[in-house]
């Protein structure tokens, strides 16, 4: 049986099962079958034995191509989303934190007035053309002081959606007392997949 499975692992995906079945041995012993070569029991029995391994063998042969197509889906639905900062700093004057994409200029509008809420007078609104680009901002509202910062590390695509990994850091040093709300706001390619988040928090930079 071992053998039989051995073979089986071995098999190429491109080779055919007509040419190889035919090459997998025949059981070394047949148990509980006759021992007569003559008697007609013991040709069922061994055809029997001789199926059931042959059977196994192209179950594995069948695994192994659907393993390989899984694989080759995996890396084709994973691709990484290049990104440019548009506007990043410590004061989004936003107290929650958030995570937005943003797809059109009437919501780029109001959440950029959002974030000059503590500043006036407010900065200009930057102009962004959303037929070729969207937005994705993250902010972790209100920390304690300046310590904290917050970065977009990575846009990936996954299946048919965005993944955005982003880090929270805090260092150890001297740093302002203010309360901040640091945030970050990155420009990437239009899309209309749906957007998901995931925020990881590093170790303190000491």
């Amino acid at each position: 049986m071992m053998r039989v499975l051995a073979i089986a692992f071995s098999l190429p995906l491109s080779l055919s099962l007509t040419s190889v079945l035919p090459t997998i041995p025949a059981p070394a012993e047949t148990r509980s079958c006759p021992t007569a070569i003559s008697d007609t029991a013991w040709g069922e029995c061994y055809r029997d034995l001789r199926q059931g391994l042959v059977n196994s063998a192209v179950s594995l042969y069948r695994m192994g191509i659907v393993a390989q197509s899984s694989q080759r889906s995996t890396d084709a639905d994973l691709q990484m989303i290049p990104f440019e900062t548009e506007v990043q700093g410590n004061y989004s004057g936003v107290n929650e934190s958030f995570e937005k994409h943003i797809r059109n200029e009437s919501d780029w509008e109001r959440f950029w007035q959002q974030l000059q809420g503590n500043t006036s007078p407010g900065a200009d609104l930057p102009e962004i053309d959303f037929e070729q680009y969207s937005l994705i901002a993250v902010g972790l509202g209100d920390r304690p002081d300046g310590s904290y910062s917050v970065e977009i590390d990575q846009i990936r695509r996954e299946d048919n959606r965005l993944i955005v990994d982003y880090i929270e850091t805090r260092g150890c040093g001297m740093a302002t007392m203010a309360i901040t709300q640091p945030y970050q706001i990155v420009r990437i390619e239009h899309t209309t997949a749906p957007v998901s988040f995931q925020h990881h928090q590093a170790p303190p930079d000491c």
